[in-house]
């Protein structure tokens, strides 16, 4: 080759290489330290499932029980576009580092809980601390990679799920069998210890000018209201009757309404309206919602009936729910590359039917003799083979429609609208189920029995055996009608993902720049600082 052919080629220099490879060695670090913190609440939600009939059974209140799940899921819900706005205005790392304090910090008092009150209590405490950890990882991993790069991680991030999937449930049950469901809780904590070392060591944010402005608490306010009394209508309106039902009602109207007025207004909105009414990214927090709905209620509503119904204890519960998340695992594995090549909607769709097809798998697996305890193997095989593209498709259209200085706000908005369809899914979930079962009671004359004692096999023998086979009898038709309605919002998300982009019309932005090119520039900024 000659001297002037050379001189034309742009070699890189030693010092160059080397920066290169000592960012890339910084970035899988990062990555990392991500692993670490969002196994934390994976962790924690596939630890607690399988405890949850054993301490309704200790601390009664089968009545308010959706709320130890739906409590965790509002906090987390409303906290997500705080911590997503508060990411785009102050950093991520540092909020990532409060959230998962103010998470050990619950998940400790949710240990020491005397009743059911201060268990809702403290897992309100925990959940606000949980609503930081998904939106801001998955921000920063949008920050580090680009959009073919991004769903590859992705896979790598559902693998964390799926190893989560086996070791959680099989650790919740044998700890509440053999040690005690309070350790459920606690053995979630040395997890956030070490993803908060790993991330004030590895994690170094390079200094950019942001646009500092006060946070919307006045709009964190009145969408903290309206959700709770959506909740309160939900969950508590049939039992106090039709006045103060119309009162939650009116409530959560007045609220929610006044929140969106207040968005348009609001210098720095924590949700900004006009981001939020695009086409695409509409269409996936409406995906985003009914799925988290689907999943929220598969997580808490399969265990009851294991033991429940089938009379299993809670280690059974718990490996009932393994092949959900492993499936998952390998869905997004494999989905990571085709979703990208052959289009969103496309992963969206086929995702939302296979998950709709799942759901039936439930409804059938209902209707299985109590002895056959794989029953529901085939639908949550189905859902979980479904929610990799679905999922997938639904946080990269997104992530790949808005610039970095939104894309905190953006992804955070996918998760809270899957965590308010997760805490909204169970309680009117739970509130059809509770009106099912006291209804099928009262039919068969049994209103006065002891539901809970049925929760769990050591206290069935508080039951003739009558009302044994009576309260598992009633529940489990109960538990089919709730199956049923997660099967028709298995077909509103397929309707949703019919606005998910294809894959062609992502790659611009607004200012006709190719976004994965600003991905790389926030990159290569982000990597000479690690």
């Amino acid at each position: 080759m000659s001297s002037d052919a050379r001189e034309g080629e742009r070699v890189a220099t030693p010092i160059e290489e080397t920066t290169r490879e000592s960012a890339l060695a910084g970035r899988r670090m990062v990555t990392a330290a991500l692993l670490v913190a969002m196994t934390v609440t994976a962790m924690e939600q596939l630890v607690v499932t399988p405890a949850m009939p054993t301490i309704i059974a200790q601390l009664k209140g089968f009545e308010i029980y959706p709320w130890v799940i739906s409590a965790y899921l509002l906090a987390a819900t409303v906290s997500t576009p705080i911590y997503g706005k508060l990411a785009d205005l102050y950093g991520r790392k540092r909020v990532l580092l409060f959230g998962l304090g103010a998470f050990a910090t619950g998940s400790i008092l949710s240990g020491t809980s005397q009743s059911m009150t201060q268990l809702i209590t403290m897992r309100t405490l925990q959940g606000l601390g949980a609503g930081a950890v998904g939106p801001i990882v998955l921000t920063m991993l949008g920050d580090l990679f680009t959009l073919h790069e991004r769903a590859k991680v992705q896979s790598l991030f559902s693998a964390v799920w799926g190893l989560s999937s086996v070791a959680g449930p099989i650790l919740g049950g044998y700890l509440t069998d053999n040690v005690g469901w309070r350790w459920v809780f606690l053995v979630c904590v040395p997890f956030a210890i070490v993803a908060m070392l790993m991330l004030a060591f590895y994690v170094t944010e390079p200094e950019v000018e942001r646009k500092v402005a006060p946070i919307d608490w006045a709009g964190a306010a009145l969408l903290s209201l309206g959700l709770s009394s959506v909740l309160l209508l939900v969950l508590e309106g049939q039992a106090h009757g039709i006045g103060l039902a119309i009162g939650f009602l009116v409530a959560s109207v007045v609220f929610l309404v006044g929140f969106v007025l207040r968005e348009q207004r609001a210098p720095d909105p924590i949700l900004p309206m006009d981001l939020m009414v695009r086409p695409v990214i509409a269409a996936s927090l409406v995906g985003s919602c009914l799925i988290g709905a689907i999943l929220f209620g598969i997580d808490t509503y399969v265990p009851l009936y294991i033991q429940g119904v089938q009379g299993g204890d809670a280690w059974l519960a718990g490996r009932a729910l393994m092949p959900l998340f492993l499936t998952w695992a390998f869905s997004v594995a494999v989905a990571a590359k085709a979703v990208v090549h052959r289009g969103l909607r496309f992963g969206g769709m086929i995702g939302s039917c296979i998950i709709t097809l799942g759901a039936l798998g439930l409804l059938a697996g209902a209707s299985f003799p109590r002895w056959y305890q794989y029953g529901f193997y085939p639908g949550l095989v189905l859902v979980g083979l479904g929610m990799g593209p679905a999922s997938l498709s639904l946080i990269l259209s997104v992530q790949h429609t808005v610039k970095w200085g939104q894309r905190g706000v953006a992804t955070g908005a996918v998760i809270f609208l899957r965590t308010i369809g997760g805490a909204l899914g169970v309680g009117l979930l739970g509130a059809v189920l509770g009106w099912e079962l006291a209804h099928r009671l009262a039919e068969a004359g049994a209103s006065g029995i002891n539901v809970t004692a049925a929760l769990r096999p050591e206290t069935h023998k508080f039951l003739a055996a009558g009302e044994l086979a009576t309260v598992q009898e009633h529940l489990g038709l109960a538990l089919r009608d709730v199956y049923l309605w997660m099967a028709c919002l298995g077909v509103g998300t397929m309707i949703a993902t019919l606005w998910l982009p294809n894959f062609q019309e992502t790659h611009a932005s607004a200012s006709g720049k190719d976004i994965d090119e600003e991905a790389d520039e926030g990159f290569a900024v982000a990597a000479s600082e690690l």
